[in-house]
């Protein structure tokens, strides 16, 4: 999950959802079927350059569930509830290898301002922050890529304003 290479693939995914979307100008070329089958691939496409970008940190980009959970579905990284109902949002934890990611999930059909704690387990880092969070979708709290050794963190003073 180098910095670099996730803004590269990102982009790969976005200049894949242009062609696609070129060549769906082009229909006269294409069965009804592989018309379905090729604005299916583009919403994927699409999804994966939100997903690339909220678990890789490189872009201000908010995914929303469905598109997290499709995007999710070709990279099979391994996603997990860190707090459930804990909170006005949920904290999930997505890795894929070393790097780990958490991110906040909004499942409620409200728009939040959210503000956050996090500390480091067994360590002394610690952060905080504040962020909007759209309904039904997902956004970067912390990841590890500059401390790959520090990949578990607690959330709490969890606070949402609706707006």
């Amino acid at each position: 999950m180098d910095e670099d290479e996730c803004e590269d693939l990102k982009y790969e995914a976005d200049d894949l959802a242009d062609d696609i979307e070129d060549a769906l100008d082009d229909s006269d070329n294409y069965t009804r079927e592989e018309i379905l089958k090729l604005k299916q691939l583009k919403k994927e496409a699409e999804a994966l350059e939100e997903f690339i970008a909220c678990v890789g940190h490189v872009g201000n980009y908010i995914p929303t569930l469905e598109d997290f959970n499709l995007a999710n579905k070709r990279v099979r990284a391994n996603v997990a509830i860190v707090s459930n109902n804990e909170f006005c949002i949920d904290v999930i934890v997505v890795n894929t290898g070393d790097y780990v990611a958490y991110l906040g999930k909004n499942s409620t059909d409200k728009n939040f301002t959210v503000s956050y704690e996090w500390k480091a387990v067994g360590a002394t880092s610690s952060g905080n922050g504040t962020m909007g969070l759209s309904k039904q979708s997902v956004r970067h709290i912390y990841d590890n890529r500059d401390k790959p050794n520090q990949s578990s963190i607690k959330v709490f003073n969890v606070t949402c304003k609706e707006f």
